[in-house]
């Protein structure tokens, strides 16, 4: 087991390691010398075990899998004990042609890391060896048992190939790349695992065909596998034509068994069949559900939020623009999977951004025509407003020099006379309110402050004989921001006379309810509002038909009601009852309720 070491023993295996950093050229190079005189050892003798205990022991120095300075505990150490105690005693032959096959994986996968190429013609010349000594000495004598080998051969792999190694000495070699605990590629080294056992296995097999005779084996078994890889790479990636096997490798990773071009043509029909960006986005999202590996998903954007499926422990989170997606799913994602949902979700986000940015030039388009028909009109209108203010002040000249004469004869006014005596001051303070905004429209519109009693009675005597139902509840002499319960009852009440226009049998009623919360809601009894025309009812235009306007007046009134503190909202969207509510912020809705203290009532 491994204790904890004192201070002295952990300076020592600090200070040891640099230096066996400095060295690991020569204790690879020490290593398979000492392979090299264990295999060319008699089988059996003294003298290979000794040369072959040599050789893992520098093995184990120089191993690429754990810092050398690190202690081994009792399990890795009984681990490799025992499995070197069985080699050595056994010298079995195919455990020789495992173990270099091992050896040339772990060179292979050095060849193919981040730095080879710094140091591969080093690690490649050591595979090469070890390949070289596998195929013409190890498994023909260890593995096969073979004695008449052919002339040459012996000389080849005793004298020639060791003079190979001689080169390790001079070729480029940089202490700082092995620095650090050392890496190799697993993919490439199990790849360079595989061919050794390959050729191994395929001279064996093709001794079948060359009468027994092994060399000419292996040169079959070389040429084959090296005429299947030159035809592998023409068609993995032609110079000209078709696009190779890669293209279609590609294809397979990225649909991970589905049908991807499917899946994009139907997003692409829904991106020219829907205008709309949340129903886009929702259409979208069915279509995601659709594929059997996903259990569920989740996602908020500026539209609303969405779900569908169950919720499990993996999850894959993507935020493109403003949209945020979360998939859900039974087990943990692949890479080939996750680059697959990321691609899904960057699709998803890219076509939903460019909805919204399609539908923000539509308003803007919107926006534009009316602002530029309404400047048109502007002079005209102020010239009018202005006639009307003049008109207004003198009336209200003449109305009080009427007044005194009155007074003086002890007269009472008409009925006519009292209305304008009402309606003038109030129909003078909107004008000059509205010359105002007119004259510099970038001044912020101040809230008209104004007790409701005073209000309401204007606004009775406004509408007095046009058939709509007023209530009122609460204390009256409550304060209210007059400037924006005008705008939205004056929008309101219009569009719903313009409804009965249509459906002659509807009623409108105006209630207002007072007390921690001020509400006023408009509601008639017609048809309801397309829904159409709803998601974008108080945020921009609305769809223009013969029987409805732009929505321009229920937008700009919502701006005010926001500016004040308040919040404008179609309340109630059914057939037989559409109400619309302005109410301060932290006030919730209530439904209707009968006649409470302090109610008036108007005509019907």
């Amino acid at each position: 087991m491994s204790q904890p070491t004192s201070s002295s023993d952990s300076l020592l295996s600090h200070t040891s390691a640099p230096r066996l950093v400095r060295v690991r050229r020569w204790l690879i190079l020490a290593m398979l010398l000492s392979l090299h005189l264990s295999l060319i050892a008699p089988d059996g003798s003294e003298f290979k075990r000794v040369w072959l205990l040599i050789h893992f022991g520098f093995f184990l120095v120089w191993q690429p899998f754990v810092s050398t300075e690190r202690e081994l505990n009792v399990v890795a150490t009984a681990v490799l004990i025992g499995i070197t105690g069985v080699i050595l005693l056994t010298l079995a032959g195919w455990m020789l042609v495992t173990w270099i096959a091992i050896l040339i994986a772990i060179m292979g996968g050095k060849v193919f890391t981040l730095q080879a190429a710094k140091r591969s013609r080093f690690y490649l010349l050591a595979a090469f060896y070890l390949f070289a000594m596998l195929l013409t000495w190890t498994v023909p004598v260890s593995l096969l048992g073979l004695t008449d080998l052919p002339a040459g051969v012996a000389t080849l792999t005793k004298t020639v190939f060791p003079l190979t190694l001689a080169a390790l000495v001079f070729l480029p070699f940089r202490a700082e790349d092995e620095a650090s605990t050392q890496v190799f590629d697993f993919f490439y080294s199990m790849f360079v695992f595989q061919l050794a056992v390959v050729l191994v296995l395929g001279s064996v097999a093709a001794m079948r065909v060359t009468n027994n005779q092994y060399f000419p084996a292996v040169l079959l078994t070389i040429l084959s596998f090296a005429s299947a890889l030159l035809v592998l790479a023409i068609l993995w990636g032609p110079r000209s034509g078709f696009g190779g096997l890669r293209t279609y490798f590609s294809r397979y990773l990225m649909s991970v068994g589905m049908p991807f071009e499917l899946w994009m043509r139907r997003i692409a029909e829904l991106s020219e069949g829907e205008t709309h960006s949340s129903r886009f986005l929702e259409n979208a999202m069915d279509e995601v559900a659709k594929m059997p590996w996903l259990s569920g998903a989740s996602w908020s954007s500026p539209d609303g939020n969405g779900e569908f499926g169950k919720r499990t422990e993996h999850t894959a989170k993507f935020h493109y623009h403003q949209l945020n997606i979360e998939f859900h799913t039974e087990i943990q994602l692949s890479p080939a999977l996750f680059l697959h949902l990321r691609l899904l979700a960057q699709v998803v986000g890219e076509f939903y951004e460019g909805k919204r940015r399609e539908q923000a030039m539509k308003e803007n388009a919107y926006m534009q025509a009316v602002y530029e028909t309404g400047a048109r009109l502007t002079h005209d209108i102020k010239n009018l407003l202005q006639s009307l203010f003049a008109i207004t002040s003198a009336s209200i000249m003449h109305r009080d020099r009427q007044a005194r004469e009155m007074a003086d004869d002890r007269r009472q006014p008409s009925k006519f006379d009292a209305m304008l005596n009402r309606q003038l001051p109030e129909l003078t303070k909107r004008l000059q309110t509205t010359l105002d905004k007119l004259q510099n429209p970038a001044v912020a519109v101040v809230n008209v402050g104004m007790s409701a009693d005073g209000w309401w009675q204007s606004v009775m005597q406004r509408h007095a004989g046009s058939g709509i139902g007023f209530i009122a509840r609460g204390p009256m002499e409550t304060v209210i921001p007059s400037n924006v319960f005008d705008a939205v009852l004056e929008n309101c009440v219009e569009n719903a006379r313009k409804k009965k226009l249509r459906e002659p049998e509807i009623a409108i009623t105006v209630e207002m309810t007072l007390g921690e919360a001020q509400m006023l809601s408009i509601t008639d009894t017609g048809s309801a509002v397309p829904s159409a025309a709803v998601d974008t009812l108080f945020r921009s235009p609305v769809a223009n038909t013969r029987s409805s306007g732009l929505g321009i007046g229920l937008y700009h009134a919502s701006r005010l009601a926001a500016n004040a503190g308040y919040d404008f909202t179609l309340a109630i969207n059914t057939p037989g009852m559409v109400r619309f509510l302005v109410r301060s912020v932290e006030a919730e809705p209530t439904p209707a309720q009968p006649s409470l203290f302090n109610e008036k009532a108007g005509d019907r």
